[in-house]
């Protein structure tokens, strides 16, 4: 259930859930939006022309063909949210909270509940009272390293940093960084060390002063296609137990 009803007799609500389906998809036909909204095509056109001149860049293209678009980054529409949604920002955030340093997931709960219309503000902010993460260990991954090692992966970057080893030995990386991974609580790096040939798994919490630098060979795929069994049988080496 969205927080904004379609009905045809209340304009501000059904313009709101429009924008909602806007933000929710590349493009939309007028037919595809009447249908969501249980409305005619025309009330649509004016819906559409109503967030127009409130300043949001609906691209719209008439005729056969046509479509409805927001224009990526333009303007951020309201949070609107459907009640499962905002229970999984909170037991997210929740989780974030033993993994990273800092109060970032306390101060991402709090801008939520400031931007949420009334009635999810509610279910938010008893979600946040009544749940509370009570993990002994703290990993102390910083938010900022997280940042720059999601990048590498998404961008197929080399990355160099340094790295504290279970014995306390810190090393100097360089590696071609493929995908972050979140697994049995913490966060690790898969990555292709490019002085050791071969691939490596780092904990997050051990990683320091990451810079991402060139792009990679852009060739190295993936050690395997299911990385959760690769992962659970010592890279590979071992059967399944």
């Amino acid at each position: 259930m969205t927080d904004f009803a379609p009905a045809d007799g209340d304009p501000a609500g059904r313009t709101l859930r429009l924008l909602e389906l806007l933000a929710a998809r590349p493009s939309w036909s007028a037919s595809e939006l009447a249908g969501r909204l249980e409305v005619s095509t025309r009330t649509v056109r004016r819906d559409v022309a109503r967030l127009q001149s409130l300043g949001y860049a609906v691209e719209s293209r008439p005729g056969p063909g046509g479509h409805y678009a927001l224009r990526p980054g333009h303007r951020m529409p309201p949070l609107v949210f459907q009640d499962d949604e905002v229970v999984a920002l909170v037991a997210a955030l929740r989780m974030v909270e033993g993994i990273l340093a800092g109060d970032a997931a306390y101060r991402a709960l709090a801008k939520l509940s400031q931007v949420l219309p009334r009635r999810l503000r509610t279910i938010l902010d008893a979600a946040a009272a009544g749940s509370e993460n009570v993990a002994g260990e703290r990993w102390g991954v910083e938010p900022s390293t997280l940042a720059v090692l999601l990048r590498a992966a998404d961008q197929d970057l080399v990355l160099r940093f340094g790295y504290r080893d279970r014995h306390g030995a810190v090393s100097r990386r360089r590696v071609e960084a493929a995908r972050c991974i979140y697994t049995r609580g913490r966060w690790y790096l898969l990555a292709h060390d490019l002085d050791a040939a071969g691939w490596r798994v780092f904990r997050l919490d051990r990683v320091r002063e990451p810079e991402a630098g060139e792009p990679g060979s852009g060739d190295r795929g993936r050690p395997a296609e299911d990385l959760a069994t690769w992962l659970a049988t010592d890279f590979g080496r071992r059967p399944k137990g």
